[in-house]
């Protein structure tokens, strides 16, 4: 994207003034925008385009007007909500889609038509299924054990628990810097699969590296606070990045000598969604929507 010149919102409100039936979707980078055009192909849908954010000039001033943080996902957001208030007519063509992440914890709502999120808190928890990873684990990794359905348990509890985590930092705007090394604070037992996360004792690592260890009774206090909001979907409270880089953990010892080295969270990733079903995405509330618009 470096590049290239990048439209400005004003030229691109003139484009869908004088184009409309356009049919152009918006998306936070390369990997939902490949996502969405593979699927789209798959379903055999002709005359779309989809385009990463980075293409688009996103003033960092009108994303702070407007509440938002300085991310892919803000921009994406700010996008749908400029191009809606500056169209006298909403053009259903043009599409922006985000990761749901934490606005269903803060009960946090747009009202725009343009704007779609994923069904979880993002791209990555439409790979967070049993298929997905049984096909993965089986065909991909040649693994007979551990079984898909006991690593998903296994990691939902800590994954919870780091989303919780990250909602807290958001929540009280400490701002930090996370923390990677996530797998220092868990333990597996390789005999019968399971993990055993210390919950507190991340927490004080976390808070220690950004120097904010006054914060802790706080801290913690807010993270309680937010696991009582109950969902039962886990999928809505898993963060992608940390979903990868746990599985990625987990699976390690169990590995032949042949790749354990070259293996990484990044391959896993991309090899992950290799292993996605197109039937199986058609079912899934974002992905209908994103039919039903394109085949109007």
């Amino acid at each position: 994207m470096e590049n290239e010149r990048r439209r400005t919102l004003d030229e691109l409100v003139t484009r869908y003034e004088l184009e409309p039936e356009l049919c152009d979707i918006y998306v936070e980078g390369k990997t939902d925008k490949l996502l969405i055009e593979w699927f789209l192909d798959q379903k055999e849908h002709q005359g779309f385009a989809v385009y990463e954010i980075d293409t688009v000039e996103i003033p960092t001033p009108l994303l702070f007007e407007q509440g938002l943080k300085d991310n892919n996902r803000s921009r994406v957001i700010a996008l749908a909500l400029y191009i809606n208030d500056k169209l006298s007519e909403t053009p259903l063509h043009i599409t922006c889609v985000a990761d749901k992440d934490f606005d269903w914890l803060f009960g946090k709502e747009y009202q725009c038509d343009l704007l779609l999120f994923t069904d979880y808190s993002c791209l990555e928890m439409y790979l967070f299924n049993e298929a997905v990873l049984d096909k993965y684990l089986r065909l991909a990794l040649r693994l007979s054990q551990p079984k898909a359905r006991e690593v998903l348990n296994q990691l939902s509890r800590v994954l919870e628990d780091l989303f919780l985590i990250r909602a807290t930092n958001e929540a009280l705007s400490l701002n930090m810097r996370w923390l990677e090394k996530v797998s220092e604070c868990c333990k597996l037992n390789k005999n019968n699969y399971q993990v055993q996360f210390d919950l507190k004792t991340f927490i004080t690592k976390y808070l220690n590296s950004n120097s904010n260890r006054s914060q802790e009774s706080r801290f913690i206090t807010k993270l309680e606070e937010l696991r009582a909001k109950e969902l039962i979907e886990i999928r809505y409270k898993i963060h992608g990045h940390d979903f990868t880089e746990l599985l990625c953990w987990y699976i390690r010892p169990y590995l032949g000598k042949e790749i354990k080295n070259s293996y990484n969270s990044e391959i896993l990733a991309r090899s992950l969604l290799a292993c996605i079903d197109t039937e199986k995405l058609a079912q899934e509330g974002l992905f209908q929507r994103l039919v039903d618009r394109i085949d109007r």
